[in-house]
């Protein structure tokens, strides 16, 4: 059995999924280096926490390689698009949050200057520059289990020289009247839902952004994630979750849930780097599988 630090992905800000990944800038980025081979990166290039955890046996065979852009290369749009290969298992991100049954299944990570972006589970990867600053970036692929646990020594990085033609404009603190809030407003408490279906909130006085996933905190600005069952244990919940979102519905899949469970969904606000937000501000619908 191989060992890797679990990174606690909803502690990354504050101490340092679906069938795509959801929200971020599509735009291609403009690149001026020629290819060159991107090498395996040590463990070290993602971010990790204390606490050692063993990953289940198989886990080592979880691959990823990003296949572009080239390391070094300059980026002068405001996004970065990664071309990404696995092997070793299924990318899925349906099962995303759901009983981890084996390692065949799982998805992959993407990290910013070792900060958590956003699950992914396809061959590509767009990753906004909102308030990146230009100059010398690394960007991180790393598989993930379904509960989310990242198998570090497998990832790879490539650095990008961000030189903006156009830069974004910053998005700055802002505040609201209000205190934040989040409501599910579909399905019903107490729904049957089986297949695919969507999760549906209803979000005041906060501004959710997927262009600020995994970057620095903005008052105000963050997003908000769906998770089975819990907001404790291990990763303050991060395990049981199933999709993040900046827009006000979530498309899920009963896929990985056996039929006549009882779950509850839990609708969490969270920041840029994924922590839920201080007091925790959250709503939850308990469902039964069809």
């Amino acid at each position: 059995m191989i060992r890797s630090r679990l990174r606690l992905v909803a502690l990354a800000g504050a101490a340092a999924f679906t069938a795509a990944a959801c929200g971020t800038s599509s735009h291609n980025p403009a690149v001026s280096a020629p290819p060159t081979t991107v090498a395996a990166t040590s463990a070290a290039s993602a971010t990790t926490m204390p606490g050692e955890m063993a990953l289940p046996p198989g886990a080592e065979n979880m691959k990823v390689a990003i296949t572009s852009p080239a390391t070094g290369t300059k980026v002068t749009d405001n996004a970065v698009t990664l071309g990404v290969s696995t092997s070793g298992y299924t990318d899925t991100c349906d099962l995303a949050g759901k009983p981890q049954v084996d390692t065949t299944s799982g998805h992959y990570h993407v990290l910013i200057d070792k900060s958590l972006v956003n699950m992914y589970c396809t061959p590509t990867a767009a990753v906004s520059m909102q308030n990146v600053k230009p100059g010398m970036h690394t960007l991180t692929v790393v598989p993930a289990l379904n509960d989310h646990a990242e198998v570090t020594p497998n990832a790879q990085s490539i650095t990008v020289d961000y030189e903006p033609t156009s830069p974004l404009p910053e998005i700055t603190d802002t505040t609201s009247a209000g205190a934040p809030s989040i409501k599910i407003v579909s399905p019903a408490n107490g729904t049957t839902v089986s297949g695919p279906f969507d999760v549906t909130v209803q979000i005041t006085n906060f501004h959710a952004s997927c262009d600020l996933f995994g970057k620095p905190g903005v008052a105000g600005y963050g997003h908000w994630h769906l998770n089975l069952d819990s907001l404790s244990g291990p990763m303050m919940g991060m395990a049981g979750m199933m999709g993040m979102s900046c827009a006000n519905v979530i498309h899920l899949t009963t896929t990985g849930l056996k039929s006549g469970e009882h779950h509850t969904f839990i609708a969490v606000l969270v920041d840029n780097s994924h922590a839920p937000l201080n007091p925790t501000i959250s709503d939850k619908i308990d469902v039964t599988i069809g």
